[in-house]
C-alpha cells in the first residue's frame, strides 16, 4: 500500500537535508540573523541516513532528494550518494545543489 499525502495522491519520494551549511548567503533561504546552524553531533550520521533510505524503499519509496543547505559542503557526501545508488528499489537519486 503506497503513502499518500492528505489529497490522496502517493508519495514515492524521500527529501533528506544532510546538512543546513551553505557556501552562499542568498536572501530568500539564508537571511542575515537569526538561524542557528545545528552541530555535527545533531546530524544524522549517513549509516542512519542509509537504514531511513532502506527503510523508506522496503515501503515503495523509489526517489530520494538529497538537498541542504548545499549538500557538497558536508564531508564525505559522495560515499553517501554510493551508498544510496546501491538501495534496492531506489530508482531516482538527486540533489538540489547552488553549483
Amino acid at each position: 500500500m503506497p503513502f499518500l499525502d492528505s489529497f490522496e495522491r502517493p508519495i514515492s519520494y524521500l527529501r533528506i537535508s544532510v546538512t543546513d551549511r551553505c557556501n552562499f548567503r542568498c536572501l530568500y533561504c539564508r537571511p542575515a540573523k537569526g538561524i542557528e546552524l545545528r552541530r555535527s553531533h545533531e546530524m544524522l550520521r549517513y549509516e542512519e541516513i542509509e537504514r531511513v533510505a532502506r527503510a523508506a524503499a522496503s515501503l515503495g519509496i523509489n526517489k530520494v532528494r538529497l538537498t541542504g543547505g548545499e549538500p557538497l559542503v558536508r564531508k564525505g557526501v559522495v560515499g553517501l550518494v554510493e551508498m544510496l545508488s546501491s538501495i534496492p528499489g531506489i530508482d531516482d537519486l538527486s540533489m538540489t545543489t547552488n553549483g
